[in-house]
């Protein structure tokens, strides 16, 4: 009895836990979509595909980009200077952290950004399974950014990916 007690708890957990996973990305997936909003979208099976390729890096930086894009599971950024459309992103990133999983790790702002970060870390100390940029456009004309990266990271590896892929923010995790 008290193992199929155990065996019930543990799916239930098991199911709570991937109902959780399924709403973030329910959060983010009505942005890919849309018209008023700009995406990129790299799913595993890409990052696979480019860590597959035959090049012998020609420096430290590139090996370290190599070495993590076999660490990521998933990318994706979502901008726009549409107003309606800044704050749906910045309601889908609050509803997301609402939920408890997200940790914030850090905040800059400037008279244009507020840029703040969100961490969830399992297991490992020094590494990360999901980040999420939040960079709030604070007048009409500059933009709103949001960028999700999932897998097994540390945050000292990014910088070099969000710049090689010519990403929004690509040096934002550097001054931070």
């Amino acid at each position: 009895m008290k193992k199929h007690i155990l065996h019930i708890s543990l799916l239930l957990f098991t199911c709570i836990g991937w109902i959780n996973l399924v709403n973030a990305q329910d959060l983010f997936s009505k942005f890919e979509k849309n018209k008023n909003i700009s995406s990129v979208i790299v799913n595993q099976k890409m990052f696979d595909m480019m860590s597959n390729v035959k090049v012998e890096p020609a420096n430290n930086e590139e090996k370290r980009y190599f070495e993590l894009i076999k660490k990521l599971s998933s990318l994706k950024v979502f901008n726009t200077k549409h107003s309606v459309e800044k704050n749906n992103l910045k309601d889908a990133v609050e509803a997301y952290y609402s939920q408890g999983k997200l940790k914030e790790f850090a905040s800059k702002k400037d008279s244009y950004h507020l840029v703040t970060i969100y961490i969830n870390k399992e297991g490992n100390e020094k590494e990360v399974n999901e980040l999420i940029l939040l960079n709030e456009g604070l007048t009409p004309e500059t933009e709103t950014i949001v960028l999700i990266i999932t897998g097994q990271f540390s945050i000292n590896e990014l910088s070099s990916l969000t710049q090689k892929m010519n990403l929004p923010l690509g040096d934002s995790l550097q001054k931070l």
